[in-house]
């Protein structure tokens, strides 16, 4: 991905979007301040969390999600969307690469639809390139991988760099994966489902050969993760939507 400034700033008016959900339709800045432990988690490089949340709401404000009513009080203008499994690629527009495309709009759309299988909290965006966090609870307590397929994911995942894996598996446990599997042509999501991160040991990272030095990130070690015979929950299936009904059958 690209690492000019927009695609840094994309993520911010969303996750602060998300964080303000669960408040009231008129709410005051100190509240949002006060439910911001889990952007600091998501975004542990800024320092200067109150003032994107500031800039974040001028931004949904001059979209006309919500209203100024003055005091550092505002009011929300547009109910919150019901789940859907269309994705809006559109959002992701500003990418250059297909695959960066699908991955944003595929993330942006598991924090507008599906809720933390923990806690039923909204699941906020971590900032691009963040190592192994896609997004992380409202409630600042569970993390989450989003892996995205164009057709039903299989028992292996590929493309994740090992030492972080590593890393994190030394000191504790992977977040929870949470597997997309998408129709491109029809711009749906046609499965969602979650492997619990505690089930994910050592024994199933399989360290990839790097990459050559012919590559463009030369020298990169990746890793596959056997998933085969792992407990896979459904949050999104074939009930989720009428439309695609004919497309499991």
């Amino acid at each position: 991905m690209s690492s000019s400034a927009p695609g840094r700033n994309v993520p911010w008016p969303i996750a602060v979007s998300f964080l303000i959900q669960p408040l009231a339709e008129q709410f005051a800045l100190p509240e949002v301040y006060a439910m911001a432990d889990p952007l600091r988690r998501a975004f542990p490089n800024n320092r200067h969390v109150e003032a994107k949340i500031r800039q974040s709401l001028q931004i949904l404000r001059d979209r006309g999600d919500i209203a100024f009513e003055g005091a550092g009080r505002y009011r929300k203008l547009r109910p919150a969307a019901r789940p859907s499994v269309r994705i809006n690629f559109g959002e992701a527009a500003i990418y250059a690469s297909r695959s960066q495309v699908a991955r944003v709009a595929i993330e942006t759309w598991a924090a507008r639809n599906v809720l933390c299988w923990r806690c039923n909290g909204a699941l906020i965006p971590a900032p691009p390139n963040t190592h192994l966090l896609d997004a992380i609870c409202v409630n600042g307590k569970h993390e989450v991988q989003v892996k995205a397929f164009s057709g039903i994911a299989g028992d292996k995942i590929t493309g994740a760099a090992f030492e972080p894996i590593r890393k994190r598996l030394f000191e504790g446990v992977l977040p929870d994966y949470l597997l997309i599997s998408y129709d491109r042509p029809r711009e749906v999501v046609v499965l969602a489902e979650y492997i619990d991160g505690e089930t994910i040991v050592r024994e199933r990272i399989v360290r990839r050969r790097p990459l050559s030095v012919t590559a463009r990130r030369a020298g990169w070690v990746g890793a596959v993760i056997d998933l085969q015979d792992l407990d896979r929950k459904v949050v999104v299936g074939p009930s989720f939507a009428p439309e695609l009904k004919s497309w499991w059958e």
